[in-house]
């Protein structure tokens, strides 16, 4: 990987009173695979600017992170909005292999043209799906072998092909 860091999850709330928080993807990179793993915090907080993962777990709605340092419920809220990011060389193997970090590279449909850029990322248990906004509205497209054709790290382009019925204008 050429960048020297990667942004591995987003915060996205708390989860009980100890100061656990639900995160989200976005990026490939597996968020299990980010324990132990030090991260830094952007934007920065104030009094946490970086922290490690100490603990990895399923919650009701996705993964939640025990992060080293964050104890309180109030604390972890401030967090909240708040990315991720980790150096490539403490991730695993299999973290740096997924893939490059789509968030932000236009996807063009071999038929159609510009669809838009990737918003985001929504983990599911069959495939992940890119939330696609551009000029035309908003696009989930599934991340799987029969759509994505190809990535263009260089033009951060991602080349795709709709499956029949995810735009309108194929009813």
């Amino acid at each position: 990987m050429d960048d020297p860091y990667l942004r591995v999850a987003r915060v996205v709330k708390t989860h009980g009173l100890d100061g656990l928080v639900a995160v989200e993807p976005v990026s490939g990179v597996p968020l299990v695979s980010l324990q132990g793993v030090q991260v830094w915090i952007v934007p920065p907080h104030d009094a946490l600017r970086n922290t490690a993962v100490v603990a990895v777990r399923q919650g009701p709605k996705g993964s939640l992170f025990e992060l080293a340092g964050v104890h309180t419920r109030s604390l972890a809220r401030e967090l909240c909005g708040r990315t991720l990011i980790a150096r490539t060389d403490d991730l695993p193997s299999v973290a740096t292999e997924t893939g490059p970090d789509v968030i932000g590279m236009s996807v063009v449909e071999v038929d159609r043209g510009v669809l838009g850029r990737i918003e985001d990322l929504i983990v599911t248990g069959a495939n992940d799906v890119w939330v696609v906004r551009g000029e035309g509205g908003e696009v989930l497209v599934p991340v799987i072998e029969d759509v994505v054709l190809g990535y263009d790290e260089e033009t951060h382009t991602v080349t795709v092909r709709l499956l029949p019925g995810l735009l309108d204008e194929d009813d």
